[in-house]
């Protein structure tokens, strides 16, 4: 009798202290102590339109992750209901607006593609294309609550996503282009290249293509400022932004590559070849030697 009364007196005191708008819950079990649950963590049971019904309510009332559990397992437990791809995009959603990106963005990916019919998909490739650029932008990648390295890795894999599953959409060219942003940030310069490349072959006439060629010639040129394959990268920026020239003569960026830097290409070229011709020298002298 006295453990049922200081059940009972647990129990009223976790309703008492919780926050009108969360609903939590102190679970009862044979032989075990009670357990607080916290809100949006307790077991939810139904069908599918009573889980969809208690995830809105949820939503209404600011318990989003009780709406986000009630969403998620309705997806799960009825994975072929008509209501399942519209649970996951508003799960998606809640996720996103509650800075959780990674499962948003998994949600976002998980309906694209197992409901690729759903009127939601494009807004799921959007979902997925903003979680992206928060990742590309600086957003630190957490486990646990704990901000962990880089997250571009995790940028690059959400912009793969995208490509994929929507190889003729609205944010593709973007999102291949984003690739080769974040290759470049990470100084993966061999990929950067086949990322931005990537996009001046499959998608010329969008505006981004512009920026991808130029983007190349920019890493070739660098890198043959710092020396780096010297004359043979000072070769392949000229290429590159003579390529950008005859491709985009009326860019912004023209001026700019025709009057600045193709001048330093031939300036690096130049530099290149005489160092190439001293060592050649150097070299036939130590042979005469």
């Amino acid at each position: 009798m006295q453990f049922v009364i200081r059940a009972f007196l647990v129990f009223a005191a976790a309703v008492f202290l919780l926050p009108e708008h969360g609903v939590a819950s102190v679970v009862f079990q044979p032989g075990k102590k009670a357990k607080y649950v916290a809100p949006g963590e307790e077991e939810i049971s139904g069908n599918a339109a009573e889980l969809f019904k208690i995830g809105e309510t949820a939503e209404k009332e600011g318990n989003l992750k009780r709406a986000i559990r009630a969403y998620k397992t309705l997806v799960k437990r009825h994975p072929r209901d008509k209501l399942a791809p519209t649970a996951l995009y508003h799960a998606g959603q809640l996720q996103e607006q509650l800075h959780m990106y990674t499962p948003a963005a998994d949600s976002f990916r998980e309906l694209v593609e197992r409901y690729p019919s759903s009127p939601n998909f494009e807004q799921a490739i959007e979902g997925q294309f903003r979680v992206g650029e928060a990742y590309l932008n600086g957003k630190k990648l957490k486990v646990l609550g704990i901000a962990v390295a880089s997250a571009l890795d995790r940028a690059v894999a959400i912009f793969a996503n995208v490509v994929r599953t929507a190889p003729y959409g609205k944010y593709t060219a973007r999102a291949q282009f984003d690739i080769g942003l974040a290759r470049e940030k990470q100084g993966a310069n061999d990929a950067a290249i086949q990322a931005y490349q990537a996009v001046v072959d499959k998608f010329p006439n969008e505006p981004i293509a512009v920026d991808a060629q130029y983007q190349i010639g920019y890493i070739w040129f660098t890198a043959a400022q710092r020396g780096t394959k010297d004359a043979a990268a000072a070769a392949s920026a000229k290429t590159a932004f003579q390529d950008f020239l005859f491709h985009y003569p009326k860019s912004e960026k023209a001026a700019q590559a025709r009057a600045k830097i193709l001048s330093r290409c031939r300036h690096l070229l130049q530099r290149g070849h005489s160092s190439a011709a001293r060592l050649r020298g150097k070299q036939r002298g130590e042979e005469t030697d």
